[in-house]
């Protein structure tokens, strides 16, 4: 796979894997369906959505995945928390929205 930009969207890299556009990760700024931002709080994120899938960072021992699946579990946006913040952003189709290093 590899990781693109696009002039007219600056703000976000997309992941491609074989010619299709799977994963979008953000940059702090860029809007999102669930009206979370980098910056935002656990507890913020947890009042705005109490029903967020919340898992273990794979590297950041105090860290968490904050996983919000389609209704049919093709796509997800998840974010990245760190210090109690939200540290990244990304949506796209399973299982490369998953993915925890990305590629290129």
């Amino acid at each position: 796979c590899s990781m693109v930009r696009f002039a007219s969207l600056p703000k976000l890299r997309f992941m491609v894997e074989e010619d299709v556009v799977t994963r979008a990760d953000a940059e702090p700024g860029v809007e999102n369906a669930l009206g979370v931002a980098v910056g935002d709080t656990l507890a913020q994120i947890r009042e705005k959505h109490p029903d967020a899938q919340v898992s273990t960072h794979k590297y950041d021992r105090n860290g968490h995945y904050v996983t919000f699946p389609s209704a049919d579990g093709r796509a997800a946006i998840i974010l990245e928390e760190s210090g109690g913040r939200v540290s990244k952003v990304r949506a796209g189709l399973q299982p490369a929205v998953a993915y925890v290093e990305t590629c290129g």
